[in-house]
């Protein structure tokens, strides 16, 4: 069951960031608390949307998470966050997810997000009608 994404999902969707990018490929060092205020912090982002997945017994499974932001006299979309349990990977539940997404927010012409390169989550992404910035670089300081 997919259904738009609360506060009130915090505690379950952070367990699960955590759950899942503690593990391989990625291999992160994430502490529930962490992820629960990365995700609080997105949630109370003026014009934040997300959607969430769970089994009919309440199971959170996943979740995608952003934020419009207008651009010009259009808004774009910043997916911010999508995790989905590792064990359902590659059964179409984040495809549902991103799709779910997109029906919430029809009118949002251009969508982006960062992602690892050559990842499978960048094939995902590919799969699902992104494509790498032309233009645009990612920079960092330090």
């Amino acid at each position: 069951m997919i259904r738009p994404l609360t506060m009130r999902d915090l505690a379950a969707c952070s367990s699960l960031y955590a759950e899942t990018f503690n593990a391989p490929p990625w291999n992160e060092d994430w502490r529930v608390a962490d992820a629960a205020q990365r995700l609080r912090d997105i949630l109370a982002t003026p014009r934040a949307h997300g959607v969430c997945a769970s089994t009919a017994d309440g199971a959170m499974t996943g979740f995608a998470v952003g934020r419009r932001e207008r651009y010009g006299s259009e808004d774009h979309f910043l997916l911010q966050e999508m995790c989905v349990d590792a064990a359902l990977q590659r059964q179409g539940q984040g495809t549902a997810l991103l799709e779910a997404l997109r029906g919430h927010l029809p009118d949002v012409r251009r969508w982006y997000l960062l992602t690892a390169r050559d990842s499978a989550a960048s094939t995902f992404y590919e799969r699902n009608g992104f494509r790498p910035a032309g233009r645009v670089g990612v920079f960092v300081w330090p």
